[in-house]
């Protein structure tokens, strides 16, 4: 009995050398889905469901995974990059105001200077007692609600009780040169800061924290979404998406197969990254890096090893 025990730790220590060592998971391209005849912009998610802005043809358009259009709502004004969301807010349909109380889409037409809310096909616009000049971003969170305002080079932000605005035309932390993105999480609103070529990170009173990708070479960083566990921007002239940590350190740098993309999301496990100019969806997704296969005939010093 004693002898078997004495095997085991050996045993052990042979089946180790066979194993896999394997890195935290990173993202794997999967595979490029062709849209017909979108130009994607921005991309959102209800559900499962995959909606795009498709704002050369001044439409939205509800896709699958095998790029087949579903249904398709027209005649915006250049949409940009939307948003899924229900806040209580002011809305008009032109002719009566109401408030609303449920689950909307939300659309910034670049062309009109307002921000579109669709609900079963019924259209409606957001009430703002302020100007936006070229919204080019929404993001939507609880009762909250972020517009990236293009030409104003700033972020107008609904807190849930009333406005306020942050931000100015500049190269300094915490101005911005042309924002086309915006996204609001638990306690920061993260911004893509487009010709500025970075991304940066501001509490919900509008002060600065934090400025990422400055270092990094972007050429437009146009995009940009917040998971629980990093950060995706968008380098639209370069065609790749950085993935940063929480740290705001580079994690990953995405390249194949990506053309100028404009925005990223992410779906159960899968990334979904819009190629603008060819008209894709390019898919990663998550799974485990192989580093490395060892085996005892292949390591030269198993044989100074003691199991």
């Amino acid at each position: 009995m004693k002898k078997f025990l004495y095997l085991i730790p050996i045993v052990i220590g042979i089946i180790s050398c066979e194993e896999k060592e394997t890195m935290p998971q990173e993202w794997q391209f999967e595979k490029v889905v062709e849209l017909d005849g979108v130009n994607p912009i921005g991309v959102a998610l209800d559900g499962n469901d995959i909606f795009l802005s498709d704002g050369d043809h001044n439409r939205i358009v509800k896709v699958d995974l095998d790029g087949e259009i579903l249904f398709s709502m027209e005649n915006f004004e250049r949409p940009m990059h939307i948003d899924f969301g229900e806040a209580d807010m002011e809305i008009t349909d032109k002719i009566s105001t109401s408030i609303l109380k449920e689950r909307a889409l939300f659309i910034p037409e670049y062309g009109r200077d307002s921000i579109a809310i669709m609900r079963d096909n019924k259209r409606d616009y957001l009430i703002i007692n302020d100007s936006l000049d070229a919204p080019a971003g929404i993001s939507v969170y609880d009762n909250e609600i972020a517009i990236a305002d293009f030409y104003n080079n700033r972020i107008l932000y609904y807190n849930g009780s009333e406005w306020i605005s942050f931000g100015k035309e500049g190269k300094a932390a915490g101005d911005f040169y042309y924002p086309t993105d915006v996204q609001i999480t638990v306690d920061n609103i993260f911004v893509a800061d487009a010709y500025n070529n970075r991304g940066q990170v501001f509490d919900k009173t509008g002060r600065f924290l934090a400025q990422f990708g400055k270092d990094e070479n972007f050429n437009a960083a146009t995009g940009i979404y917040v998971s629980d566990n990093e950060i995706f921007l968008t380098d639209f002239e370069n065609n790749r998406v950085l993935v940063f940590g929480k740290d705001y350190t580079v994690k990953q740098i995405l390249k194949t197969n990506i053309d100028k993309p404009t925005d990223v999301i992410v779906l159960d496990q899968q990334l979904l990254i819009t190629n603008y100019r060819k008209g894709e969806l390019v898919i990663f997704k998550l799974g485990d890096k192989l580093i490395k296969e060892k085996s005892k005939s292949e390591d030269p010093e198993h044989e100074n090893h003691n199991h």
